[in-house]
Parts: structure tokens; C-alpha cells; sequence
């Protein structure tokens, strides 16, 4: 289950991995396109905190040798990732850290059958959401783009957001997520109402698997439930398009329970050779 998760992901794509180079300041580093080495410590190249998952990593003892590496500092891993790495060579010493969790949905054949897998408060809790948003805005339909107009219009709002989140979208975030948008497979979600953007996620769709990157939403509306409203929309499209999981990705916020999160652990690997 959890290597559809990483195998499908965006996180894994050479596309990927050459736009987040956009937020190296030294892109000259890359090693192998996905990492590098400073000091004699090989570490992958993109900051944990722009991705989810990481390709699962395989040197050789001949490759460590060459490269005189003498560590590994690794993060983001899944436990069979580790299990593989560790399976290919013997080393001095080992220390596995619990360290993220993302959160992902299993999906049924239907969206009834996704409302009466939650437990009775949370689908409660859903439809009264749902009604709230309803009676302020009535039915609105997800809609979806890739179009330039739209992607300025994500970053706006994210721009208004509270607290850290607001000061996430720097020019270089911004330049970071535009080449991510101009490539295959990624979207943005929105909910507009009277011509205005209410809330929008910037999605990466799978064959199997529709992951959630980011999403925000206009915060003087947040009493209608606007982020509720959005994420059911996109669980139905997951559904209705017969994808198996939809993955809110790393983040222990409690509204990604609320729709029937479950837990996948993540782990950081130390690694002295």
C-alpha cells in the first residue's frame, strides 16, 4: 500500500527534482540529479519541506568508495525504502528516527460508501459543514485549471494566509511552483463564487493516487467551511475518476482525520559508513 503511495508520487520524477533545483542556492551540488554531497555527507538534494517522499536510494560499495562518502543523512523515507537501502550493504553504524507522518485516504467505489466508512461524529460533522457552506453559498461545483490566470490567483490567496504560511510563498516558492504547474499532471482545484476564489489546492493526479501539495483558502469566510467543503469535493473527484487513495501528504493537522486519515510513518536514516 504505502509503495503505491511513493511510487506513484510526483517526488520520485526527474521533472520534479529539476524544479526544485529553482530552490538551491548552489544547483551546481546535484549529485545524480537527486542528491548531494558536502563534506564527505550525502544528503538528497531537495529540502524536506518542499517534498513528501524520496526515491529509494541505492549506492554501491564501489560508488561509495569513488565518492569517498562517509555518511548518509537521510529523511522522508518509508520503512520498506530503509529496509531495501540497508539490504545492500553492511555499515559501521545505523540510527532510524521516526520523524514525519503523511496522511492518506483509502478510497471505496463510491462516495456513499466513503461517508459510512467514517466514524458517526465525523460524517456528522461533515454534513453539518456541508450545510453551512451550502446555505451561504449554495451548490458550487470543484473547478479545475492550469491556467496562468488561475495560478496567479492561487498564489495571491496563499500570500494572505495566517501565520507562517502567508511568508511560504516567496518569489523562489512561487518560481518553484509555477514549473511544477507548466508540467504534466499537475492542477489546481479551486471553488470560486461571484468570480472570486474562495479556496484552491494544487493537486498532482496519478493513475491510482491524487495528491494534495498545498491548498488555502480566503480566511474571512473561514465561519462557511470553505477548506471542508473543498477537501469533499476532491475526495467525490477522487472517487468518481476511481482513484485508490487520495494522500494529503506530510502534516499531522487534525482535518485530514476528520476525512478518514490514516497514518503513514516516515523516517529519517543517520548513517556512518
Amino acid at each position: 500500500m504505502v509503495k503505491d503511495l511513493v511510487a506513484n508520487s510526483p517526488f520520485i520524477d526527474i521533472g520534479f527534482t529539476q524544479s526544485g533545483a529553482k530552490l538551491n542556492h548552489l544547483v551546481s551540488e546535484a549529485l545524480f540529479d537527486y542528491y548531494k554531497l558536502e563534506s564527505n555527507t550525502l544528503t538528497f538534494q531537495i529540502d524536506r519541506d518542499f517534498t513528501d517522499y524520496r526515491i529509494t536510494p541505492y549506492f554501491s560499495q564501489e560508488q561509495i568508495k569513488d565518492l569517498e562518502i562517509e555518511n548518509f543523512d537521510f529523511d522522508s523515507l518509508s520503512y520498506f525504502q530503509i529496509a531495501e537501502f540497508l539490504n545492500q550493504n553492511d555499515f559501521n553504524s545505523i540510527e532510524i528516527i521516526k520523524s514525519d507522518i503523511s496522511v492518506y485516504v483509502e478510497l471505496p467505489d463510491s462516495y456513499e460508501s466513503y461517508l459510512n466508512s467514517l466514524s458517526k461524529k465525523n460524517r456528522h460533522e461533515l454534513k453539518r459543514k456541508k450545510r453551512v457552506f451550502f446555505d451561504k453559498f449554495g451548490d458550487i461545483s470543484l473547478e479545475k485549471s492550469k491556467n496562468n490566470d488561475i495560478f496567479d490567483e492561487f498564489v495571491r490567496m496563499h500570500k494572505k494566509s495566517r501565520g507562517e504560511k502567508g511568508k511560504y510563498m516567496t518569489e523562489t516558492v512561487k518560481d518553484f511552483y509555477r514549473s511544477l504547474i507548466e508540467q504534466e499532471n499537475w492542477y489546481i482545484y479551486y471553488i470560486n463564487y461571484k468570480d472570486s476564489m474562495i479556496s484552491s489546492a494544487f493537486v498532482y493526479e496519478s493513475e491510482i493516487v491524487d495528491y494534495l501539495y498545498n491548498s488555502c483558502r480566503d480566511h474571512s469566510l473561514e465561519e462557511f467551511n470553505t477548506g471542508t467543503y473543498l477537501n469533499d469535493l476532491l475526495l467525490q473527484n477522487s472517487i468518481n475518476n476511481k482513484k485508490r487513495y487520495f494522500d494529503y501528504l506530510k502534516g499531522e493537522e487534525k482535518y485530514k482525520f476528520n476525512f478518514g486519515g490514516q497514518v503513514h510513518q516516515l523516517y529519517d536514516l543517520k548513517i556512518k559508513v
